[in-house]
């Protein structure tokens, strides 16, 4: 009889132990996907307001989250000409294209959802956009404002040249810089319009804060790159801003060096 009371005390402990552990692991999985649903709607929504509440710092002033902040977008995209050349009339422009890159996520859903060995938790979640993150970062974007420059100056070089005669040099060349940039914008947008939706699956680390018992994104890589790495940003899955407004620049540039011409 004391066999089988130590038995049944043992199989009942045991069986205890899992359901404390299931529930524990249900529980945190549970807060796991409602922390990574809120940081992709924050992200989703191109703002970066109370990300802080749901990511490291590392991640909500990195360059996944930046991508899709319509205000970092412009802030770079500017960077990259003079500013104090760029009148109100094109820098809406610039803020309208801008905004539709805060606009460029249309869905995601959370597909995976795992805790880990090590007190981590892991999130594989599918991104579909309106059009491919990388859509003005490209070669084909640079040909084509390359020869868009071209034919302005071909097509506007006797205009140019009266104006010259009627205007000072600081106006002239500020109508021309302002009239590139535009085109420059009409490529891109041009670019983006004709462009097909693309889907993403990106990975999500997250750790949980002991001290406020919740969890917080730590790392965003593409779901390839997390399958080998998972020290690596994600390059494939979210084309950063940085390389996106290097192709911006690299078109500014080409704005800038007609100007001084």
């Amino acid at each position: 009889m004391n066999t089988i009371k130590k038995v049944l005390t043992s199989v009942a402990s045991a069986l205890l132990s899992v359901s404390i552990l299931t529930g524990c692991t249900s529980a945190d999985k549970t807060a796991i996907s409602d922390t990574a649903d809120k940081f992709l709607s924050i992200v989703k929504n191109g703002t970066n307001e109370d990300i802080e509440k749901y990511a490291s710092a590392e991640v909500s002033e990195g360059e996944f989250v930046k991508t899709f902040d319509s205000e970092y977008l412009k802030q770079n995209f500017m960077d990259g000409f003079v500013s104090s050349e760029v009148d109100d009339e094109t820098l809406a422009r610039v803020e309208a294209f801008c905004s539709l890159f805060s606009d460029m996520i249309v869905d995601y859903k959370i597909s995976e959802v795992t805790v880990n060995k090590d007190g981590t938790g892991t999130v594989v979640a599918m991104i579909d956009t309106s059009f491919p993150i990388d859509v003005i970062d490209n070669a084909e974007a640079l040909e084509m404002i390359e020869q868009e420059a071209e034919v302005y100056y071909a097509e506007n070089e006797e205009q140019i040249v009266a104006m010259y005669e009627e205007k000072t040099e600081e106006e002239v060349e500020a109508y021309i810089y302002n009239d590139m940039i535009t085109k420059i914008i009409d490529v891109y947008e041009k670019l983006i319009e004709e462009a097909s939706p693309e889907t993403y699956a990106i990975t999500l680390k997250l750790e949980k804060n002991t001290e406020t018992d919740s969890w917080y994104v730590t790392n965003v890589s593409s779901y390839d790159e997390s399958t080998s790495s998972d020290t690596q940003i994600a390059t494939e899955t979210a084309t950063t801003l940085e390389s996106t407004s290097g192709s911006s620049e690299g078109s500014s540039s080409t704005a800038s060096s007609e100007k001084s011409e």
